[in-house]
Formats: C-alpha cells, sequence, structure tokens
C-alpha cells in the first residue's frame, strides 16, 4: 500500500497509469487534484512497499484526461490549473517536467480537450480554440509542434472527431462531420492535404456513425455501416475510397441485418463473428472474411425467424469464439463457436431450465471467466476453456443461495490466464479475490480485516504489479499492489 494521504479520510484515486513502467496515480482531495509517482522500495524476501513522490497539485476538481496519451516517457493529459482553462499538459513523471504544453484556447476558458491518441510519436486529440469549433489537433510535445491539423467544418461549427483506429504507423482513422456529408469516415496523416473524407458511405447531410472497426491481418477494417439503401449492413474498408464498400446485403432490402454497438462482433483467426438478421433466420452467429462469398450463418441456433440473440461475443485462444444465447430451452446460456462439424456447441446450462444463467465474460488467455447465476449458489464466479468438462463454478464465495457479486459487478481484470475480481462474503465483507482458474488457485486478500469491506476496484497493470484502489479500515482509500507472479502464464 501507499498512503497519499495519511489518516483515516484517504484517497479519492481517479486512475492509474503506466508511464513507461513507473505508475502514476491521480488522486482527489477536496475539490483538487494530485499527481502522483510510486516508487518502489524492496523490503527483502520479495516483498515491496511503495513510497508516494506528489509530482504536481492545484489541478482544478474535474478528473485529469489521460486516454491513450503515453508516447515514450512522456505522459499527456487534460488539465484545469485555475488560469489557463482546461488544457494540454504534460509530465515525465518529476515535478520539473509536469508543464504546460500550450494554452490552446487563450485566456481562463480553457480548450476543453477530449479523446487522445498516439500514433507514431504524434498525439492526436480534439480540442475547441474558441475560433473553429472541436476539431483535430496534434502536438509533438512542444508548443510550436502543438497546432490544428484541419478545420474540417469550416468556421466555428464542430465536426467532433471520434477517433476509431490507427491504419499504419502513420495515418489515424476517425469519423466526423464536416457539415455536408454528415458523419462520414476520414483518415489523416496530421497534414492538412493528407486529412480528408475517405467516402461518403451514406450521400447528403445525413451520414452514418461508426461504432464498431473491427481489423482484419491484412490491415482491411469490417464495421456496419447504412447507405441509406440497403438498411446497416456488412462494410469494409483499407482506407481509401475504391477499398471502402458493402461487403454483403445479408437482409436484402432496406431493413438492414447488423447492429452497430459493442458487444456483439469479435475477430477470432482473422474472421469476424458478429449478430445479424438476415430476415429468415433471426439474429444468429454469422461469420465474414470480408468477402460476399465468405459471409455466411455459423448456424441457426433457434431454427425459424426467433434467432438466439448472440451477445458479449469474446475471443478465446486463437480459433474459438465465446458468446451467449438463448436457445429456446436453455435460457440465455454460455456458448462456443468455431469451424468444425457441429459450428456451435453449448457449453453449461448454468441456471437449469429457461431461466437465465449467464453475464458477460472476460478473456484470459484460453480461458473466459463470467459471472453466472443458478438459485442454488446465487451470483458466483464461473471459468470455461470452452469445453463443456472445463466450464464450471469456481468457487461459491458467499455460500447458498446469496451473492458474492451484484448484478453489474465492478470490471474484473485478466492478468495472464488469471483474473482479479471483488466479491462478498459476510466474514469478511467485500474483498479482493484472484483465481488462476481453478477452485484451490481461488483466493482472497482480507484487506479490510474482519467483516468491514475494503471494496477494490480501479485494477491496472504496471510492470510486475497490478495496482488498485481499496480501503483498509485505517488508511482511507489508498493504492494497493498486488504481485502478477500470483498468477499463472504471465508473459513479462
Amino acid at each position: 500500500m501507499a498512503d497519499l494521504t495519511p489518516g483515516l479520510e484517504g484517497t479519492d484515486v481517479r486512475s492509474f497509469i503506466d508511464l513507461d513502467g513507473t505508475p502514476i496515480v491521480n488522486g482527489y482531495n477536496g475539490a483538487i487534484n494530485t499527481l502522483w509517482r510510486l516508487e518502489r522500495r524492496d523490503t527483502g524476501c520479495g516483498a515491496a512497499a511503495w513510497d508516494a513522490v506528489l509530482i504536481k497539485s492545484g489541478f482544478g476538481g474535474l478528473p485529469l484526461q489521460f486516454g491513450s496519451a503515453v508516447i515514450g516517457h512522456t505522459l499527456y493529459f487534460a488539465a484545469e490549473d485555475g488560469v489557463y482553462g482546461r488544457e494540454l499538459w504534460k509530465t515525465d513523471g518529476t515535478a520539473e517536467g509536469t508543464v504546460l504544453v500550450k494554452d490552446i484556447r487563450p485566456g481562463p476558458e480553457g480548450s476543453e480537450l477530449r479523446q487522445f491518441m498516439a500514433v507514431g510519436r504524434t498525439l492526436y486529440f480534439v480540442a475547441d480554440d474558441g475560433e473553429h469549433g472541436f476539431e483535430l489537433w496534434k502536438s509533438d510535445g512542444t508548443r510550436s509542434g502543438t497546432r490544428l491539423v484541419e478545420d474540417i467544418n469550416s468556421g466555428t461549427g464542430s465536426s467532433f472527431p471520434f477517433f476509431q483506429a490507427t491504419l499504419d504507423s502513420r495515418t489515424l482513422l476517425f469519423t466526423a462531420e464536416d457539415g455536408t456529408h454528415g458523419r462520414e469516415l476520414w483518415r489523416s496523416d496530421g497534414t492538412r492535404a493528407g486529412t480528408r473524407l475517405i467516402e461518403d458511405i451514406q450521400p447528403g447531410p445525413g451520414g452514418f456513425d461508426v461504432t464498431v472497426l473491427n481489423r482484419l491481418a491484412d490491415g482491411r477494417f469490417l464495421f456496419a455501416a447504412d447507405e441509406g439503401t440497403h438498411g446497416s449492413e456488412l462494410w469494409t474498408t483499407d482506407g481509401t475510397p475504391a477499398g471502402t464498400h458493402l461487403v454483403k446485403d445479408i437482409q436484402p432490402g432496406p431493413m438492414g441485418s447488423m447492429e452497430v454497438r459493442f458487444g456483439v462482433q469479435t475477430v477470432v483467426d482473422d474472421l469476424l463473428y458478429f449478430r445479424a438478421d438476415d430476415g429468415t433466420h433471426g439474429p444468429e452467429l454469422w461469420k465474414s472474411d470480408g468477402t460476399a462469398r465468405g459471409t455466411r450463418l455459423v448456424e441457426d441456433i433457434v431454427p425459424g425467424p426467433v434467432g438466439s440473440n448472440p451477445f458479449d461475443l469474446l475471443r478465446v485462444g486463437t480459433d474459438q469464439v465465446f458468446f451467449g444465447a438463448d436457445d429456446g430451452t436453455h435460457g440465455q446460456e454460455p456458448w462456443r463457436g468455431e469451424d468444425s462439424s457441429r459450428h456451435t456447441l453449448l457449453l453449461a446450462d448454468v441456471w437449469p431450465g429457461t431461466e437465465t444463467g449467464f453475464g458477460p465474460g472476460v478473456t484470459a488467455r484460453r480461458k473466459v471467466y463470467f459471472f453466472g447465476e443458478n438459485p442454488t449458489y446465487g451470483h458466483e464466479p464461473w471459468v470455461t476453456d470452452g469445453t463443456r468438462s472445463g466450464t464450471f463454478l469456481l468457487k461459491d464465495i458467499n455460500p447458498g443461495p446469496a451473492n458474492a457479486v451484484p448484478g453489474d459487478p465492478n470490471t474484473p481484470f485478466a492478468v495472464g490466464s488469471g483474473l482479479m475480481f471483488d466479491a462478498f462474503e459476510p466474514t469478511h465483507g467485500d474483498e479482493l479475490w484472484w483465481t488462476d482458474g481453478t477452485p484451490a488457485g481461488t483466493r482472497m486478500a482480507d484487506i479490510n480485516e474482519g467483516p468491514g469491506t475494503s471494496y477494490p476496484y480501479g485494477f491496472t497493470r504496471v510492470g510486475d504489479q497490478v495496482f488498485f484502489t481499496a480501503d483498509d479500515g485505517v488508511h482511507g482509500r489508498e493504492p494497493w499492489a498486488l504481485p502478477v507472479a500470483c498468477f499463472p502464464d504471465v508473459e513479462d
């Protein structure tokens, strides 16, 4: 544990960031954001303690915004210091190396930065300089190298770029609204000439909004789009107009077959698995290699137009897809799909009968952990390796039908082929648990000793430790760490 704020009050730890192997902490106390660096102090026998070094205090009450903003040994973030408004800052983990990069919107109002994405050595972000609205900006970490890339929606209107992915080591792929074509796909290499609309997929001012882009090995992306004629269907792009086109009209006509949201698409073995409704089989599991011929129904789990409604699609290992589905007999339960004669397999009827026993899962190497529910054990941790014999309840942490985890649990965290999570039982309260995927290897740390609750969350791996925040009942809520050596199959 690192005690940032001595005493019972503790620290509202808002985030942990990995700065080139150094843990950086954004703490909050009394409407003030603080930035800390954690330094490891060996205490012998492989144990470690952590000293907290204050980097800078005095930032305003809104949380510091980081995103994917580490380039080399520099962390970029948006902060309000009471003078310049919310602007772009950077730190190398030291007090003297923590400085304002640029006052993009001069004066106290701030440019209200949002989103960060590193492409090579260039930081892209969205900001409003008071003249151009919210537009695409870039920075090399210097004042002179921080500038507007392009005023996509010219004038004071905002294009509100939404970053999607990188096309290559120099090119950003994003959606934007230019005031003429609606929201469409754009690309930028950081120059005005290289910032351009890829394709007006839905002609006119309506546009469409890409929620999920799925990358294949050859650099193409598969996504759902509605061009105004076929409804929401499967499209592909390689970042060029010629390479952007409809893959297949799965449900012929204007209705559309695909949903534009997270959890119903994933790439496994260079194939996109997704939920689609062709108008005949209902919402079922489909797959595509990015060609019309290679886009097909995996299996009609519920024959007829009702569909099994696959959800929470996850990649397991290199060649399997894990998902939840309702076959009309067992309720929503865990399934596996693969290229075999059987195509799909019900892994377990967690809640026997037609009731639903399956909740969202987390991939950890060749395993998926999920919180299942049934009338005997309540809501508890389960694991599967993609086989029926390898799908089982890990531990009835809160014995009997009472729940160890709520219906909407804190986000668990995969480490190697293991998992960290928080769970409740009346003897020790809500505490830290971790597992290697076996009942014997499912263990608990009673941080707030006795029935008190430490309520751990915010798991983030930095180097050979996983950091999180917890309240031990003595120091208040502070940063804690668990060595990754506690988990199997951990890569350095």
